[in-house]
Formats: structure tokens, C-alpha cells, sequence
């Protein structure tokens, strides 16, 4: 027989014995760390998952940002081509035949 086989037949296991090892002050500490370790470990996971689609979402949203700023700025070309004061009269003019009144056509209105 070897040693481990003549030390566990000669012990004798007894609950309080048992129970007295598990709940010993330095078991006790060991079983808290792990959990500790545990539930830093699980806590670093969903930050770091937290913070990839928090950064995924900011790429998105800048990508939205750029494409209204785009936008933006072709509808202030188109705004200021329509709004040409020389292509107004040009319309006025030849399109609704519009001209600058006669003196003999205009009345001044006073109080």
C-alpha cells in the first residue's frame, strides 16, 4: 500500500471535522476571492460589451451627422440658385410679362 491509501484508512472522517476545514477562516477568504475574481471578471466583459456598441452607435450617428450635413449644404446651393434676385426679374419679365410701372399707372397713398 502506498503512503495516501495507509493515511486514508487510518483517518477517521467525522462531520466536525469535515464541516471545521470547510468553514475555516482561511477557506473562507479563499471562497470569497474566487467569487470576487469571478465577478470582476463577468463585470469587465459587459463593460467592454457596453462600450463596443456604445462606440458602434457614435459611428453611426456621426456617419447620419455627415450625410444631413451634406444635405444640408446642397439645399443651401439649391436655396440660394432659386432665390437669384437676376433670375426672379428674368422670370418676372418674360414669364408673367411683370415690368416696373409707368408714373401715370402709380398712385401714392397718403394719410
Amino acid at each position: 500500500m502506498n503512503a495516501a491509501a495507509r493515511a486514508l484508512a487510518q483517518s477517521t472522517f467525522d462531520i466536525n471535522h469535515i464541516l471545521s476545514m470547510i468553514l475555516s477562516l482561511r477557506n473562507i477568504m479563499c471562497m470569497f476571492l474566487v467569487i470576487a475574481v469571478l465577478a470582476t471578471a463577468f463585470s469587465v466583459v459587459s463593460v467592454k460589451d457596453n462600450n463596443r456598441r456604445l462606440v458602434n452607435e457614435i459611428v453611426s450617428l456621426e456617419k447620419a451627422r455627415d450625410e444631413l450635413n451634406i444635405q444640408w449644404g446642397q439645399l443651401l446651393l439649391e436655396q440660394n440658385t432659386w432665390s437669384n434676385q437676376a433670375r426672379i426679374q428674368h422670370i418676372a419679365q418674360n414669364n408673367l410679362a411683370m415690368g416696373v410701372p409707368s408714373t401715370q399707372k402709380s398712385v401714392v397713398v397718403r394719410r
